[in-house]
């Protein structure tokens, strides 16, 4: 009996070194994920995963390679695969909605949205109604713009949804909102109009407007008099302008 002690105690040291191990090949995967390096990180992922297919931390940081990899199919597949396991991981969903758009699957990512919808208006845990959505990006004239929805319309003009380019120093230089054209109205005729999230909550946005803004000038593109329009039409309502100011 005495001689099982220090075996015992081997073992156990072992399999500590070894989850050291395990853990510390996780966190380099992480680091070249945060650096941008997308293959080596898909790579160092996808081996984890294959050695411990239980870990879904592994599997999501596959898929999250495969997005800055621009390999877009990919990265559905292995994000439907996480969801099957964790139906209510926020975060995958909302990278199939930008995952969807970027495939033009106009329906998947109605879907997706309607997903976080529901989770927000029930009150799920990890999610909250007052927080907004990066669900899409793409380039025009050499210009990167990324796509903000709001669940709540926010703002003195009750934005739906920003299409915002950045400057190199990180900072908004342009944008384009779908918004309410009555609440834009009355904010240019008075100023900074600002609303609460409940006071947003609680008006109903009737009539849309498509405006654009700059840090000096600001003007509109188009009106939706009917209501608001599916997203995907306000898409290429913005890019048809954006290709018309070329």
């Amino acid at each position: 009996m005495a001689m099982g002690k220090p075996w015992r105690w081997a073992s156990c040291l072992l399999l500590t070194l070894v989850a050291q191990a395990q853990s510390a090949g996780l966190a380099e995967a992480k680091q070249e994920l945060a650096a941008k390096h997308y293959a080596q990180a898909k790579a160092l992922f996808a081996a984890y995963a294959s050695a411990h297919p239980e870990s879904v931390d592994a599997e999501v940081g596959v898929g999250d390679a495969e997005i800055g990899l621009h390999e877009y199919t990919a990265a559905e597949l292995t994000y439907r695969s996480v969801v099957l396991k964790q139906p209510l991981m926020w975060r995958v969903h909302k990278n199939l909605v930008i995952i969807e758009a970027q495939l033009g699957r106009w329906e998947e990512f109605d879907r997706e949205r309607a997903v976080l919808r529901a989770a927000r208006e029930r009150g799920a845990d990890d999610i909250s109604a007052r927080e907004s959505d990066v669900i899409d990006s793409f380039d025009v004239g050499g210009k990167h713009w990324i796509v903000r929805e709001y669940y709540l319309p926010v703002g003195r003009s009750l934005t739906r949804y920003n299409f915002e380019n950045f400057g190199a120093d990180g900072r908004v230089k342009e944008y384009i909102s779908l918004e309410s054209a009555e609440a834009a109205k009355d904010a240019a005729a008075e100023g900074d109009v600002l609303r609460s999230d409940e006071q947003a909550r609680q008006e109903q946005v009737k009539d849309f407007a498509l405006d654009w803004y700059t840090g000096a000038a600001h003007g509109a593109i188009k009106s939706y008099p009917e209501g608001e329009p599916k997203y995907e039409a306000v898409r290429a309502d913005v890019m048809r302008w954006l290709r018309s100011q070329r």
